[in-house]
């Protein structure tokens, strides 16, 4: 890109790569600014001018990069999507195939992806607003909800149902349902109802200890469930933290 400058005779070329770095720091910076808006006042409660003077940007910027709130609500969905470490039974699978040809390694695959989902969902330097941005779109949703669940959520689901029949060809597709929702439901709840219960259990009562606790006990019943042996660190104490 270049100007002419009129106090002299020549032209001047300005830095395209840094032009190019300050247009993704300033599109990077409204979907940080955007997300803990969304998360706190919903789609509806928030406008691209307090979106625009959260990143400390220009108004035009907004339109610049995502044409429309919309836009930048999804995309602010697509920004915590790909940054977080992605947890599908399938994809614990794929580390190790050989986990497939046994009884004891597919529930090794159950417990992986448990204690993996927690731990990410729950992780201590995760910025809140992310959780709450989920939270707030399944407790009041907008009118994105059909391609936010399309684009985000349901490949999740539909995995783990197959994962699901997988190990029990046998079981009906409502079952797989039920049994595929019992990860999802549990780490929703404690999301969704953090402040109601410290309120009634105490303060700091969902701890990482507690998160892991649950994440074990849920991994044995999704285990139990599918007629699976049981892990050693499963049947005995706490067990190795690390997964």
């Amino acid at each position: 890109m270049t100007y002419f400058n009129p106090q002299t005779p020549i032209i001047v070329t300005t830095n395209d790569t840094s032009l190019r770095q300050t247009s993704r720091n300033s599109r990077e910076a409204l979907l940080i600014g955007a997300g803990p808006l969304f998360a706190k006042y919903g789609y509806d409660g928030v406008t691209t001018r307090m979106i625009s003077e959260a990143a400390g940007v220009q108004l035009s910027a907004v339109h610049y990069h995502f044409s429309t709130k919309e836009n930048l609500y999804l995309e602010t969905f697509r920004y915590v999507h790909d940054k977080e470490k992605k947890v599908d039974f399938f994809e614990i699978l794929a580390e190790n195939p050989a986990l497939g040809e046994t009884a004891e390694g597919l529930a090794e695959v159950i417990r992986t992806t448990v204690l993996r989902y927690f731990r990410n969902i729950f992780a201590p330097d995760r910025p809140d607003w992310e959780v709450r941005l989920l939270v707030r779109e399944i407790v009041n949703p907008s009118a994105a909800l059909p391609q936010l669940a399309e684009t985000f959520m349901q490949a999740n689901v539909v995995n783990s149902e197959k994962f699901c029949r997988l190990v029990r060809p046998d079981i009906s597709k409502t079952d797989a349902a039920v049994w595929a929702d019992t990860l999802f439901s549990h780490a929703i709840f404690y999301a969704l109802a953090k402040k109601h219960i410290e309120m009634v259990r105490g303060q700091g009562w969902l701890s990482q200890d507690f998160y892991y606790k649950a994440a074990r006990m849920i991994a044995r019943f999704m285990i139990l469930e599918l007629e699976l042996p049981l892990p050693h660190d499963l049947k005995h104490g706490y067990g190795d933290m690390i997964v």
